[in-house]
Order: C-alpha cells, then sequence, then structure tokens
C-alpha cells in the first residue's frame, strides 16, 4: 500500500529554486533568478551563502567542504571555499546549454547534466550530456543520449542515478574508479509522470519531483512507488534529504498558477515532510556511532 504524506512550510518568498543540499546543519538551495545561493536552518531562517549573477543551478560539496556552484549562463563550475569566487571547472567547451543539476562523489569528482533545449534532433537530445569535473579541473562527457538528464544523485553503493526527465524514468551508472560511468540501466520508469529533482535514501529507493504535478514520489528500483507527498497548488520541482536525523524530506515547490500572484514570479518555497528512512549518509554515520 503507498503512503501518503502531508508537508508543512520551512520558508517562502523565493523566485526559482533549484538543487537543494542538506550541509553542516541546513539547507542548501540556489536561486536561479535571485543570482543567490541560500542557506536555511530548521527554523526557517534564511541566510545568502554565495552571490552569483551568472544564474547559479546545481550544488555539491567537495570533501573538504568547499561549496560548488554550477554556473549555468557562465557554463562553469564555481568554487566559493575561499569566501571569494574561483573557477573549479571551466565546461564552455563540453555543453551546448545550460548547466543544471550538480553530484559530487566522494572522491571529489563532480558530475553536471547539461541540455540545449533547442538542440533536440530526430535521434533525440543530441546535445544532452553528464559531464565529469575531475579536483583538478579536467572536463570530459561521461554520459550522452538522454532525452533532457536534468535532477542527479549518488547512492551508498557510489551509483550516480540521472532523472531523464522527458524520458520519464531515472537511469542507473556504475562509478568506476576513474570517474567513468558505466553499465547504464533503468533503475524506474515512471508512469504519468516526469522526474526533476531527486535524491536517494540509505534503502536505495529515490525520492522524485514529478514535473509540473503537485506531487513527490518515493520509488524503488523496478518502478514500486512506496509513498507520495501531495502539495496542492503547488508544482514540485527537487527534493533532498536531510535534517537531524537524515528523515526530513525537503521539498521545492513552486505555484502552480503564478498569475494569481501580483508579482507572478515570487512564489517558490521550501516545504518539508517526515519520513521514514534516512538519507544514507546519516544511516552511515549513526551505524558507526552507535545511536539510534
Amino acid at each position: 500500500m503507498t503512503k501518503t504524506l502531508k508537508t508543512s512550510l520551512l520558508a517562502s518568498g523565493f523566485w526559482r529554486l533549484k538543487a537543494p543540499r542538506w550541509h553542516l546543519g541546513a539547507l542548501w538551495v540556489s536561486d536561479t533568478r535571485a543570482g543567490k545561493v541560500f542557506r536555511i536552518d530548521l527554523n526557517g531562517k534564511v541566510s545568502v551563502a554565495a552571490d552569483v549573477p551568472s544564474r547559479p543551478s546545481g550544488l555539491g560539496f567537495l570533501p573538504g567542504g568547499d561549496l560548488l556552484v554550477a554556473s549555468m549562463s557562465q557554463r562553469k563550475i564555481l568554487n566559493f571555499g575561499s569566501g571569494n569566487q574561483i573557477v573549479h571547472a571551466d565546461m564552455s567547451d563540453h555543453a551546448a546549454g545550460f548547466l543544471r543539476d550538480l553530484a559530487v562523489a566522494r572522491d571529489g569528482n563532480a558530475y553536471v547534466t547539461a541540455f540545449d533545449a533547442a538542440a533536440a534532433g530526430p535521434d533525440g537530445f543530441s546535445s544532452a550530456r553528464v559531464l565529469l569535473a575531475t579536483t583538478d579541473g579536467a572536463v570530459r562527457s561521461v554520459a550522452h543520449g538522454m532525452a533532457h538528464p536534468s535532477g542527479l544523485a549518488i547512492t551508498s553503493a557510489h551509483d550516480l542515478l540521472v532523472s531523464e526527465t522527458l524520458g520519464n524514468r531515472v537511469l542507473a551508472f556504475q562509478i568506476d574508479g576513474d570517474g567513468e560511468l558505466l553499465h547504464r540501466k533503468v533503475f524506474a520508469n515512471f508512469e504519468r509522470m516526469s522526474p526533476l529533482g531527486i535524491c536517494a535514501d540509505s534503502e536505495g529507493a529515490v525520492w522524485a519531483a514529478a514535473a509540473r504535478q503537485p506531487l513527490f514520489v518515493r520509488i524503488l528500483q523496478g518502478g514500486r512507488v512506496t509513498h507520495r507527498v501531495h502539495v496542492p497548488g503547488r508544482h514540485a520541482v527537487a527534493c533532498q534529504l536531510g535534517g537531524r536525523d537524515g528523515r526530513t524530506l525537503f521539498c521545492l515547490t513552486v505555484a502552480a498558477n503564478v498569475a494569481d500572484y501580483p508579482d507572478r514570479q515570487q512564489t517558490a518555497s521550501v516545504e518539508t515532510a517526515l519520513v521514514d528512512v534516512p538519507c544514507a549518509a546519516v544511516s552511515i554515520r549513526l551505524a558507526e556511532t552507535g545511536f539510534h
């Protein structure tokens, strides 16, 4: 039986939120229209973590804690670890369109989705790529031939998951020692929905935002949906597990009909739902320390 969950509002008044990441006791999000990365604590207090006028998108953190931001318009990964913006990797020669989501593996390699909406051809979306930036800033393409790759997540088994939005599915790749993506397979096909932002939990399931729907779902490998989170009057955008015990699902949403709002744009919010299964990182840490 599928379990249905409800949300509570954590913070609102944003323009266009993307790429939620849980780090050091807070949620970090990009606001692509505002040109800022925000840090939001569990009480809903919002602070600016970085100014990124070149449209921030995907976020990630290097093993040492440095913040990485995918700049959509510059097509670069920027590093804000020192407090000043420096270029971590220049992807402009490899990405035909905007950079999208970003995920950092445990060795510091960063994966980014890139896609040019104007480059669709008869054989699919030929410009769609997953790009790899190694720790020394070298860039190469590691996956292609996908119908609008958007969200990224790395599992506890060190697999990379990619939401193929217009393919209505999530793909899985094994990450090898050189950062290459191997053994491409379909993790799950989605019925009557297209996945956007995704995250993985400690049991290997995926939480996904349903594009242009008021819905987040938890789906197992193979396609069985175990949980639904409804956000009436909203559109789901992306999600991330975190919180003190890893069982808070942070849901990025936006108004389904922006014409209902006088400013027409500042309708993005962060909502939360309590779930049963934590994120993988918290599960591992609790096991190591002996806490439950």
